[in-house]
């Protein structure tokens, strides 16, 4: 029997659930859909289901298989329908990780798009304001914003840049007037992304150097979101990407400050293990993800 039938035929079941099902999807009937995974059992020398009367399950065995052939099975797809059919042919699953409010706002758009593009490919998008290791968890592409990755296990793309903004609303200049120094934000309500109790303080640059500057901060948050919102309450200064707050600069609703001390732009980029590089899906949602960051829109100044 052909080895990459029985893979594939192995690869359906488990994606379905079910020996019914996965016969139907292949045109196939139940009993010859059984026999192609009997032999590949056979030829493994190992159990790839639990089976009973009403339900079919993988053993830890035929999960770890799965894990493994799912990639490989993927990857041939995608040569021969780049052969074939050209890259709109292209299938798969990219398992994709990033923060929240960049996700929500920016990268969210970009990905239907992409799925618009390419309806074969399944992305799975997780987003989570938590630093996840990309090998451990597993993700084919991690997108990150900050300072590039010093691991040598992963291979990074730079997609485009954000500045930051210190930012406060036309009620809360108002009331405690626009600062001209610093230091002024050792007293005036401040909203600190990460938590209060990790410091209080921003790091600025003025003529090209580095300072930290110590802050009031009143409220803390993980999610730049909850600080944009705070802020546009008039609830205090806000230091937050203008991926985040560039629309209401834009608006008027929130004017930006001391941009004297403005940092330089963070890096947004995509990173990736090595393994993962052979992938023609991966390197077609990459360079997707550079062509649609290219004119940095949400970029304010």
């Amino acid at each position: 029997m052909d080895k990459l039938t029985a893979m594939r035929a192995f690869m359906t079941v488990a994606d379905q659930g079910s020996f019914a099902a996965a016969a139907r999807q292949l045109g196939l009937s139940r009993s010859q859909l059984n026999r192609q995974v009997l032999w590949l059992e056979d030829h493994l020398q190992v159990t790839l289901f639990n089976r009973t009367t009403r339900r079919v399950s993988l053993t830890h065995t035929g999960q770890a298989y799965l894990e493994n052939i799912v990639p490989l099975l993927d990857n041939l797809h995608d040569t021969e329908a780049q052969l074939q059919q050209g890259q709109t042919g292209l299938r798969g699953v990219i398992k994709v990780n990033a923060p929240m409010s960049f996700g929500l706002s920016h990268l969210t758009p970009a990905v239907l798009a992409f799925m618009q593009q390419y309806p074969d490919i399944r992305v799975q998008l997780e987003l989570s304001d938590e630093k996840r290791d990309p090998l451990s968890n597993q993700f084919d592409v991690t997108l990150r914003i900050g300072k590039p990755e010093s691991n040598p296990a992963l291979i990074e793309h730079d997609i485009t840049h954000t500045s930051r903004r210190i930012v406060g609303s036309p009620d809360f200049l108002a009331k405690y007037g626009e600062p001209t120094e610093v230091s002024q934000l050792a007293t005036l309500p401040c909203l600190q992304y990460g938590s209060l109790l990790h410091g209080n303080y921003w790091d600025l640059m003025h003529q090209r150097t580095a300072m930290r500057v110590k802050i009031n901060g009143v409220l803390s948050s993980n999610n730049g979101d909850v600080l944009k919102q705070a802020a546009l309450q008039g609830r205090g200064l806000a230091f937050l990407p203008t991926f985040i707050v560039g629309d209401a600069i834009g608006q008027g609703a929130l004017i930006p400050v001391l941009e004297a001390y403005q940092p330089e732009k963070l890096v947004i980029s995509l990173i990736y293990p090595p393994n993962r590089h052979m992938a023609l899906r991966l390197s077609v949602f990459v360079k997707f993800m550079q062509d649609a960051f290219e004119d940095n829109d949400f970029i304010v100044g």
